[in-house]
């Protein structure tokens, strides 16, 4: 043993040491744009059907009708008349401008459509309906107008236009950014000859239902108007970047002077900034915009670089990409687009940012389409190396302690009238910090959302998919996760767990494509499949009678602990970037393996080491669990009680999924919230619930019990049999059509005691197991459950949106989550008397 631990100990000292040399190194991770490897390309290209090409266009990317992305194009303006070299308005000849819609699908422009009338020079950006099109510029001046391009459904020709509220003025050439479903028009200029551009910003909430939306005005831009700037979002905040300021000439003609400047927008306050943001290295307006936000960078690709002293009647666009680093607040040169290019619309596709047609010289468009890649070039940082050195540290201590310990888990079956010693409850606190950790990991992804899906562009169903093989592996891998803490050391499979999960959080902000990040969620799946069933077997193990459900209660907390707590991890995200949140999450998982290492232990051979001394121990007896996983299955779908249990937890399984999916949208469509209303109201006072019940009820479930050997089943079972017809009669108005509905306060209690339900279960469920099985088996016996519970959940977000597809109005698919958990709860009541009443 000795010897092993001096060898363990020269090879940890000789690893920190040479972590200790890395972390001098400078920590970097660069973006760059790759215009050579066609190979790479996510999507072919090819010049637009105009052969002039034309500037000024709008584009985005939308789902077509088989869920493909595809890039969207419309309007523009070019000269036809133009003679070959003119350089001034005579030359040039009359603006042409149109009103063509086209999608590259297949590598192919495809006309499916046309505005109401022609537009160029247009705010734009992508909406849950569609493709938003507001202000711009025709023939017959500029525009108040706006438009909703609806979604195709896949035939050439049918594209759906309609009007939305018109803008407060008549606005062109303004910059324009999306975020959050809500479209920004910045600046611009009113009118073809205005000699100011306007400093105005409006915004547009297409996330409100359909007749609540208006133009909201927003805090002018400081220092006076601009027009043509670039704009870009990241994190919460907006960026505006360069562009023009106008003034009258000696004729009293507006007169362009070409900025520099840069300044963010804050969302979250409603107020421009006063943070000195670092000017871009050069005047540059109209670079193609919305500029692309990725890594934590903004790419201003080329633009109308005039202001820089060049005095050349007709000068080419500037075709340098400038990135700017958004933690550091740096410019630095990117390389060079392949084209110089103005007045073009940006959009990036995977890995690909693409510019559609645009000025390459003034008066002279190209019709090219323009895709280059993204690629990346990292070097370690710190932290990767701090990982990588306690990774291994962790992985040569539990090979040494497994050598000389043994791996094997003993069920120690005790009288279960014993209290537990006082170690049972350091053992509820260094597991709830770990459960915490668990689903804090687990929700970080949702809470990065935003920045993830910029970063790794992705349409929500491809999202969804990701969270979908994360939660159908974890499912699936419950019951062999649960196994394995039945037959081997408890205390090591949850060290595994931890240790393996906190990796692939690490692993996480490392990924560059959304296979790499399916792979990612799916690794997450298999590792966190085995934490929850052995946690609370080695609970349960420690806390045998009167405490049992309060010490499970009490660790469950860590769990809405956990998801409440994920939501920070977007501020630091706008500190650090989203991929750096991830790798320092996943360094405090690794690390707090050492505090377990430490502290964390099995159930000792000798039980009266683990109770207080006082008490009886004749029941006393070790088990070895040494029954094949068939013998182990057998033993618990022979229990009529197993099967019940599983009923439980599918029943409120697919309640509780129906309300997190469809409970918000319930709110707005039937109250009129907007989705930032609706959102906290339907999740914070549920989870409040849950917070009060998985104690409250954990203690009442232990009282109770000294008293009715069902209680643990009881305490559910009523506040379950409550629970489903309250939802149900929250919702009856409204089914039935009667002509009203309950105030939006009754129906928010009503629906919350689903969470003091499903806060009852989770503090019982375990005790009510074990209670009712061989406890030999209590792991793989919950790992069942968690099965049935996330198996029904996966399906159940699915057929919500199904039955809504096909008219089915979601009030009664909510009214059929109380009937379910109306059902649960009953079978919670109908649960035959335990096996024994101590147990």
């Amino acid at each position: 043993m000795y010897s092993l631990l001096k060898k363990l100990a020269s090879r940890s000292l000789l690893l920190m040491g040479a972590a200790a040399a890395l972390l001098a190194a400078p920590a970097h991770a660069s973006l760059q744009i790759d215009t050579e490897n066609k190979d790479e390309r996510h999507i072919a290209v090819c010049d637009i059907p105009d052969s002039l090409g034309r500037a000024g266009m709008a584009a985005g990317v939308m789902e077509d009708a088989d869920q493909t992305p595809v890039v969207y194009a419309l309007g523009g303006a070019n000269f036809p008349q133009a003679t070959p070299g003119a350089k001034t308005p005579e030359e040039r000849g009359e603006k042409i401008f149109y009103s063509d819609i086209y999608k590259l699908k297949d590598g192919q422009w495809i006309k499916i459509g046309n505005m109401p009338e022609p537009v160029a020079y247009a705010a734009f950006g992508e909406s849950p309906d569609g493709f938003v099109v507001a202000g711009g510029a025709n023939a017959s001046g500029h525009l108040d107008k706006v438009w909703l391009i609806h979604k195709n459904d896949g035939s050439v020709s049918n594209c759906k236009v309609t009007a939305l509220p018109p803008l407060p003025k008549t606005v062109a050439y303004a910059s324009c950014v999306t975020r959050n479903n809500r479209l920004y028009v910045i600046g611009g200029q009113e009118k073809p000859d205005s000699t100011a551009a306007l400093d105005t910003v409006y915004m547009l909430d297409m996330g409100a239902k359909p007749d609540a939306r208006q133009w909201k005005q927003m805090p002018a831009i400081p220092g006076g108007g601009r027009m043509l700037a670039a704009a870009a979002h990241s994190g919460s905040y907006l960026y505006l970047i360069g562009g023009c300021s106008l003034a009258p000439d000696a004729q009293g003609k507006p007169a362009r002077t070409y900025l520099d400047g840069m300044m963010a927008f804050d969302e979250t306050t409603g107020k421009w900034t006063d943070k000195k943001l670092a000017p871009v290295p050069a005047v540059i307006a109209a670079s193609p915009s919305p500029a692309p936000a990725r890594e934590n960078k903004i790419l201003l690709l080329g633009g109308d670089a005039r202001g820089n002293g060049n005095t050349d009647a007709m000068p080419q666009q500037s075709s340098q990409i400038y990135s700017y680093d958004i933690l550091e607040n740096t410019w630095e040169k990117a390389g060079n687009w392949p084209v110089g290019i103005a007045t073009a619309p940006v959009v990036v596709m995977g890995r690909d940012i693409i510019t559609v047609s645009g000025e390459t010289a003034p008066g002279v468009r190209t019709p090219a389409v323009v895709a280059a890649g993204l690629g990346y070039s990292f070097e370690l940082t710190v932290v990767d190396y701090i990982v990588f050195t306690l990774v291994a540290i962790v992985l040569i201590i539990l090979i040494v302690q497994t050598k000389t310990k043994g791996f094997k888990n003993i069920a120690i079956v005790t009288d279960p009238h014993s209290k537990p010693g006082r170690y049972a409850w350091v053992l509820v606190g260094l597991l709830w910090i770990v459960v915490m950790l668990n689903y804090f990991d687990r929700q970080l992804l949702s809470a990065l959302y935003e920045p993830i899906v910029r970063d790794i562009p992705q349409t929500k169903s491809q999202f969804g998919m990701v969270t979908s093989v994360f939660l159908l592996i974890y499912a699936l891998l419950s019951p062999v996760g649960g196994f394995l803490a039945d037959r081997y050391s408890r205390r090591l499979v949850i060290l595994g767990s931890l240790v393996v999960w906190s990796a692939v959080t690490w692993l996480t902000g490392h990924v560059h494509d959304y296979t790499t990040l399916l792979i990612a969620r799916g690794f997450m799946g298999v590792s966190e499949a085995c934490y929850i069933p052995a946690a609370l077997a080695l609970i349960t193990d420690y806390h045998k009678g009167s405490t049992r459900s309060l010490a499970v209660g009490i660790h469950m907390s860590g769990i809405y602990a956990g998801m409440a707590l994920a939501g920070y991890g977007g501020t630091m995200a706008e500190i650090e970037g989203w991929r750096m949140t991830f790798a320092l999450f996943g360094l405090v998982g690794v690390a707090y393996a050492f505090v377990l290492i430490v502290f964390l232990k099995d159930p000792s051979k000798n039980p009266a080491q683990d109770i207080m001394p006082s008490e009886a121990l004749e029941k006393t007896r070790p088990v070895n669990v040494t029954a094949s996983s068939g013998g182990v299955l057998k033993s618990l779908l022979s229990i009529r009680s197993m099967w019940m249990l599983m009923a439980i937890v599918a029943f409120s399984g697919a309640a509780n999924w129906f309300l997190l999916t469809w409970y918000p949208t319930l709110l707005q469509e039937k109250y009129n919230l907007s989705t930032g209303e609706a959102g906290p109201m339907a999740t914070q006072w549920s989870s409040l619930a849950k917070y009060i019940a998985v104690i409250g009820g954990a203690i009442i479930a232990d009282r109770w019990y000294m008293r009715n050997a069902k209680a643990r089943a009881l305490v559910p079972g009523i506040a379950f049999s409550i629970a489903g017809p309250l939802i149900v009669l929250a919702l009856v108005p409204s089914i039935f059509g009667w002509g009203f509905q309950l105030p939006l306060a009754l129906i928010v209690v009503f629906i919350s005691t689903q969470g003091l339900a499903q806060g009852c279960m989770d503090a019982t469920l375990m005790p009510v197991l074990r209670s009712h099985i061989d406890e030999r088996y209590s792991a793989t016996g919950y790992g069942i459950l968690n099965l049935a519970s996330a198996g029904i959940g996966a399906m159940t977000s699915f057929f919500g949106g199904w039955l809504a597809d096909r008219g089915i109005p979601l009030t009664t698919s909510l009214a059929l989550a109380g009937v379910l958990m109306f059902l649960g709860g009953i079978f919670f009541l109908l649960l035959p008397k335990p096996h024994d009443k101590n147990s």
